[in-house]
């Protein structure tokens, strides 16, 4: 009777054990199966996979500021790496030591591509523009169809040069009529990291111009540039603004603009310590979060440009030149939730007129 009974418990076991093997066949079979059509299909279809796509490579050189700054480079890398990841392109980020350590990577790589890969170098900030076309007019970058330069915000009209500029005239003309409006605002500062840069120039004239157009405020403007190497240092200066700029403004003015990069985190820092003790407008990304006293930003989708250009040059129809404006949505004055019902309005009413005057500031 054991006997039996454990050669009934063997055959079971010996049963399950085969209908196991044989399911496990079953499914190793179906994958196998599924494999070859997969590689079939891709063989077939070699156009519809993403990775390898491309034999070609994105460079961006940024500053030395790198791109944790809460500006532009922050949303440069986000829109890059998102790009690339998409059409299976492989991208590589440059963080120079200093600025002319940049400017001479970026023009080394725009000199030419010995290995013959498709590449795009990207220059991330206008501060490299005036060495990239001393080096241009000396005839050392190349556009190929294996390299080609794109110089973000820069002033260059070379031949071998691609450059998207991002005006904020039309923009800041919008945010200062806007200010205008506000009545608990009188008087405005507005501190500039240099003026040589040409976004910088655009975004105070603009400013000055929409707030004067409505009211006859007073309006001071504060340049941090310093002699250093680059020009640069009025970038950098939150811990600055934060002690001696933003206390100075308390008395005397109603509004900051902060037209210098991550210094305008200093004054968003006293805001968020001193509610109330002034208004700051949010540059280049919507600072909203950061402060319940930002009533408006205005907003470069830096993101999805350097996603067209990418997108464009993978096709091979990047433009020369080409200007990436409020007209198109690429830029807008973006009105922070507790001030859109009084605020909204003006910036409406005011837009046709911002995106006219910015065509005419261009020319």
């Amino acid at each position: 009777m054991d006997k039996h009974i454990n050669h009934v418990d063997n055959y079971s076991k010996f049963a399950a054990f085969e209908e196991c093997v044989t399911n496990f066949e079953m499914k190793a079979i179906f994958r196998i199966i599924l494999l070859s059509v997969f590689l079939y299909s891709c063989s077939n279809h070699k156009e519809d996979l993403n990775i390898f796509k491309y034999d070609a490579e994105v460079v961006a050189v940024f500053t030395p500021r790198g791109i944790g700054d809460q500006s532009s480079a922050g949303q440069l890398y986000s829109g890059i790496i998102t790009t690339t990841d998409a059409l299976g392109i492989s991208f590589r980020p440059v963080i120079p030591k200093t600025y002319e350590e940049g400017a001479k990577t970026i023009a080394q790589l725009a000199a030419g591509n010995e290995k013959g890969c498709k590449r795009l170098i990207i220059s991330t900030d206008p501060e490299y523009s005036d060495y990239l076309h001393e080096v241009a007019s000396q005839g050392h970058i190349t556009d190929s169809d294996s390299t080609k330069l794109l110089v973000f915000d820069g002033d260059l009209t070379h031949t071998n040069i691609y450059t998207a500029h991002v005006p904020f005239y039309g923009m800041m003309y919008k945010a200062g009529y806007a200010a205008s409006k506000m009545n608990d605002v009188k008087n405005v500062r507005i501190y500039i990291a240099n003026d040589k840069y040409r976004y910088i120039k655009e975004g105070k004239d603009g400013f000055i111009d929409g707030f004067s157009l409505n009211k006859a405020g007073k309006i001071d403007v504060i340049d941090l540039s310093s002699i250093n190497d680059d020009d640069t240092e009025g970038f950098q200066k939150s811990t600055a603004a934060y002690i001696y700029y933003a206390p100075e403004c308390v008395d005397a003015y109603d509004m900051v603009l902060p037209l210098c990069g991550e210094t305008a985190m200093g004054f968003l820092r006293y805001n968020r310590e001193f509610p109330g003790s002034f208004y700051t407008v949010g540059v280049e990304t919507d600072m909203s979060a950061y402060s319940s006293d930002v009533p408006f930003s205005c907003v470069e989708h830096l993101d999805k440009i350097v996603s067209r250009c990418i997108t464009d040059w993978t096709e091979d129809r990047l433009s020369h030149y080409r200007t990436f404006g409020m007209d198109e949505g690429w830029v807008e004055l973006i009105i922070s939730e507790n001030y859109r019902n009084a605020l909204q309005p003006a910036s409406d009413e005011i837009h046709a007129q911002a995106v006219e005057l910015e065509e005419n500031y261009e020319r």
